[in-house]
């Protein structure tokens, strides 16, 4: 064989070997390819599946810290969860849309098992709201809401397993087909191996970074809601401590009025008496000069009553809370020109001195606010003993509250009321009325607020 021929064997072998080299290279290509992307779609998938879970675990935690904390800002992740739901739901069906029929069924189920959790925090929350703390939380500690969680946790990670075996599977096919390139694909099978191999610890340094934020979040939401529980409970004391203050003062003050001022009132009428008996005339402008001093004294006399009864109701300390009210009720009515309609129960309840000055300021307030603001015609005050509570509603038909409730919430006067209340482990709201108005509730458990215990 001639050299030129051997030359052309030599070419034809070495272009043999390229040709053979690039069609190993791009099955080798093609099959990494392949697998890629059943990576892709596996990673894509067990994300879909833990962003739903991400979601419910947040909105259920800030749901529960509404509740235990009465904050409205941890209802935040909760209400964030509605909005967002639907669309991360729908990306769950299209990720699983041509998976294989038992995938497909365990996704479908946690978009299902996902909706019923938010009916059933929704639930919760309206219980909260139409019966209280302890109801929503006794609804809390049952096992519907952990069995739900707990289903949709253990459906994610059969997904994820489900998912991560997936692409196991295609990495352990495509290294299985490597043999089929010859000595040709060593070259590629290497790079292959290492995209894999990159590519899977990717996935499992995502899946891991995910763990760590979620354990941080975890550990910061538990640190703020120490934070705000302690300031909580600090701004708590000084409110209280404030108004115990305010009102040793409004005593003080009424005493000092009643004793001092009401002393020269009387003194002072006694002596204008006794001055119209020594020195009579019959001169017109004289008489009606002591007429005009009678009348003058007789309207200090009862602009101080009103300020000492304002102060600290005198009725309050000598016949009950109902009496006090009964004279707050007429007294603000009477000079707003109000129609007024009172409930009260048929006996006097033995209440705690700080109770009964709770409950008198706070509809002392409602009826200032009334007076000043609700532009109101009509405005009944009913008391009521339910069960275990007793309940304060202060009604009126006028314009009702802010449709701004953070602003109407941040108002002092309300304010004060609502720690009035929850200083006794009651409960308060306001509500706009659908007829038109305003209604304050103010509901204080009896065992807290009785002198005596009530008898069941």
């Amino acid at each position: 064989m001639s050299s030129a021929a051997r030359q052309l064997i030599v070419v034809g072998l070495l272009v043999a070997a390229v040709i053979g080299l690039f069609a190993a290279a791009e099955s080798g290509q093609r099959q990494l390819a392949a697998a890629s992307r059943h990576v892709e779609i596996a990673a894509k998938r067990e994300l879909a599946a833990g962003d739903v879970l991400q979601i419910v675990s947040q909105a259920e935690s800030g749901q529960r810290g509404y509740i235990l904390v009465g904050d409205a800002s941890y209802l935040v992740p909760y209400q964030e969860g509605l909005q967002k739901l639907p669309g991360e739901l729908q990306a769950l069906a299209k990720a699983f849309a041509d998976a294989d029929p038992g995938i497909r069924a365990d996704a479908e189920e946690v978009g299902r098992l996902a909706r019923m959790k938010f009916a059933e925090m929704r639930e919760t929350l309206e219980l909260y709201r139409d019966r209280g703390r302890g109801a929503a939380i006794a609804l809390i500690g049952t096992d519907l809401g952990m069995r739900a969680m707990s289903q949709i946790t253990d459906r994610v990670e059969r997904i994820q397993a489900a998912e991560t075996n997936e692409m196991l599977q295609a990495s352990r096919g495509w290294r299985s087909d490597r043999w089929l390139n010859l000595g040709l694909m060593v070259a590629t099978l290497a790079a292959s191996v290492f995209l894999v191999w990159l590519l899977w610890r990717l996935v499992l340094h995502y899946m891991r970074s995910k763990e760590r934020e979620a354990e941080e979040f975890a550990e910061r939401e538990a640190q703020l809601e120490r934070v705000v529980k302690l300031r909580t409970e600090d701004l708590s004391e000084l409110s209280t401590q404030l108004q115990s203050i305010a009102e040793k003062e409004r005593a003080a003050l009424s005493r000092e009025l009643h004793d001092e001022l009401g002393g020269l009132l009387v003194a002072a009428r006694m002596d204008v008496s006794w001055l119209e008996d020594q020195l009579p005339s019959t001169d017109p402008d004289v008489q009606a000069h002591f007429k005009r001093l009678h009348e003058a004294l007789h309207a200090g006399v009862e602009l101080k009553r009103r300020v000492v009864e304002s102060l600290r109701p005198t009725l309050l300390d000598n016949l009950g809370l109902f009496s006090a009210l009964r004279w707050q009720v007429s007294d603000s009515c009477g000079r707003g020109g109000l129609n007024c309609i009172e409930r009260y129960p048929s006996s006097e309840l033995s209440l705690v001195p700080e109770a009964s000055i709770a409950i008198f300021r706070i509809v002392q307030e409602s009826l200032t606010n009334v007076l000043k603001h609700a532009r109101a015609r009509t405005v009944e005050v009913a008391v009521d003993v339910h069960e275990h509570w007793l309940v304060i509603s202060i009604k009126d038909d006028g314009v009702g509250p802010p449709l701004d409730r953070r602003r109407a919430l941040r108002s002092y006067g309300l304010a004060a009321m609502r720690h009035r209340a929850t200083g006794f482990g009651g409960e308060w709201r306001i509500i706009r009325r659908p007829q038109g108005g305003t209604e304050i509730e103010v509901r204080l458990p009896l065992e807290q607020i009785l002198a005596v215990p009530a008898a069941v």
